[in-house]
């Protein structure tokens, strides 16, 4: 796309306009955002300095309601009469804010108080309007009774000593002790001048910050393009010494390609002889497991051996042999003989790897593990549970799959002994579920630690003795199922113990 001579500019001039763009682009949305904060603040200034004025009307007439309230109380020598009109002539004298001052009228309508009022003191003041034409002393009254707790409201009224008409609002609250209807105001255009002037504080402290932000930017923008310019002269310098390293480097690649064959060569070779190796080993693993099961299914017919050549010697002994009975204890020991011969054939045949993939019930390779690891689970005193659901037929390696549900349950076994668990057990489930089949191997062991829950599938790994356990069980049989049977094997943690599920696809 470049010509290999414009490289050197482009190395110089590209990180200079990248970092004119950023500052750039960074400025930009930095001014944005300020701007956007200015709106937010402004906004937030404006509901909190009406909140806070809010609070100084509230506060005002609570104070006035205290102060009736405390000298009520206190009063012993004044009459009633004289007591309110002591207390309204301390309350026209209060002011707060600009323009701010108490006025009174009663639940009739009558005006109490006011201090810019005297001439309407104690006159029926239903009838007053403010600038709208509304029945103001009504409104006062009427809202007032409906919310005895307090009432904001907003109306049109002079402030005092000038007979223009601005927007106040008010707020109002009942003292009933002596039927009064407290007010207080603030002057709307008083607290808008506020709003503006602190909003006015807020925008000059946002263009000062942002003016400082954007020539500190300016600053770093150059400082950072000089050491750019700096930066990229050397790079080019590099650039022209690493030319003639690559040079240098491809003649010595082209040594090493001409080696690299023979490398690949033999570490082919040597990944097969680890194949070979781990096969071996699985192979090794398979017969011990075989010579432990054909041990257990050998124990009982030997014992029945042995006592039958116990009672043939003390029939001799005690001269009671005789040819029925020696001919019967031939004939049983017979029989136990080659049944313990049949369980040789069982097992080498078991273990006989399949040649070609076959349709089979998904039961059928169950039962055949079942038998064969029957003798040891008993021994044990587990209890086996299978419950078949669905019995699916799948097509694969019969052998194979039945190697791999016969590693699941001595693997279930082994935990159980291991862990010395109370009631053990072990259950098979056999099911269907979207289109494919599943067999569930649960135990209640305690499960798989849950460090180990990712691991447990890699070759060699193991959490049994080295003497009890090579660590390619689960390992061979998570390669039958998803390499030879194109299915799933996947192990999770029950509240009882580990569960393994194989999913294989149906025919």
């Amino acid at each position: 796309m470049f010509s290999e001579k414009y490289i050197s500019k482009l190395i110089i001039l590209t990180p200079v306009i990248t970092v004119l763009l950023s500052a750039f682009f960074t400025i930009y949305f930095f001014i944005k955002n300020q701007n956007d904060y200015f709106n937010e603040e402004s906004i937030r200034v404006e509901k909190e300095y009406i909140k806070k004025q809010k609070n100084i009307l509230e506060k005002e007439i609570k104070n006035v309601i205290n102060y009736i309230d405390y000298h009520v109380k206190r009063n012993k020598k004044l009459t009633s009469d004289e007591l309110k009109k002591e207390l309204i002539g301390y309350i026209e004298t209060i002011r707060y804010e600009k323009h701010g001052y108490i006025w009174i009228h009663d639940t009739n309508y009558y005006l109490v108080g006011h201090p810019f009022r005297k001439n309407s003191i104690g006159t029926y003041d239903i009838d007053l309007k403010d600038a709208k034409g509304g029945f103001i002393t009504k409104r006062f009254v009427e809202e007032t009774l409906a919310n005895p707790a307090g009432v904001f409201m907003e109306y049109y009224w002079q402030k005092p000593n000038e007979t223009k008409f601005s927007k106040k609002l008010g707020f109002l609250k009942i003292y009933k002790p002596f039927n009064w209807v407290i007010g207080a105001g603030l002057y709307i255009d008083d607290i808008e001048k506020s709003i503006a002037d602190n909003k006015k504080l807020l925008e000059e402290r946002i263009n000062r910050y942002i003016q400082t932000v954007v020539k500190i930017s300016i600053g770093v923008i150059l400082l950072i393009g000089i050491l750019s310019f700096i930066i990229s002269n050397k790079i080019n310098r590099v650039f022209a010494n690493y030319k003639d390293n690559v040079k240098r480097k491809e003649l010595e690649l082209q040594d090493v390609n001409k080696n690299l064959e023979k490398k690949i060569e033999k570490a082919l070779s040597e990944a097969k002889k680890k194949d070979r190796a781990m096969l071996h080993q699985s192979r090794l693993a398979r017969m011990g497991a075989m010579l432990s099961m054909i041990a257990h299914q050998w124990r009982q017919p030997l014992s029945e051996i042995s006592a039958i050549f116990m009672e043939l010697e003390t029939a001799n002994r005690f001269g009671k042999l005789d040819d029925k009975l020696l001919d019967d204890s031939v004939k049983e020991s017979n029989r136990l003989i080659q049944f313990m011969s049949h369980t040789i054939d069982d097992f080498r045949n078991f273990f006989k790897p399949d040649k070609k993939k076959i349709e089979f019930y998904i039961d059928d390779a169950c039962n055949e593990a079942i038998s064969l690891a029957g003798a040891s689970i008993k021994s044990s005193h587990i209890k086996l549970n299978k419950k078949v659901k669905c019995n699916s037929m799948v097509v694969g390696y019969e052998r194979e799959f039945a190697q791999v549900l016969l590693n699941l349950i001595s693997n279930a076994k082994d935990i159980l002994n291991q862990r010395v668990v109370k009631n053990p057990e072990i259950n098979i489930t056999i099911d269907y579920k979207d289109s494919h089949a599943i067999i569930i191997v649960e135990d209640n062991g305690g499960g798989v630690e849950e460090k180990h829950l990712e691991l447990i599938f890699e070759p060699y790994f193991t959490t049994k003795e080295s003497s009890k356990g090579t660590g390619l069980g689960l390992y061979m049989a998570k390669m039958i199922v998803e390499k030879n049977m194109a299915g799933e094997l996947n192990v999770e943690n029950s509240k009882k113990g580990a569960v393994f599920t194989v999913s294989l696809p149906l025919k």
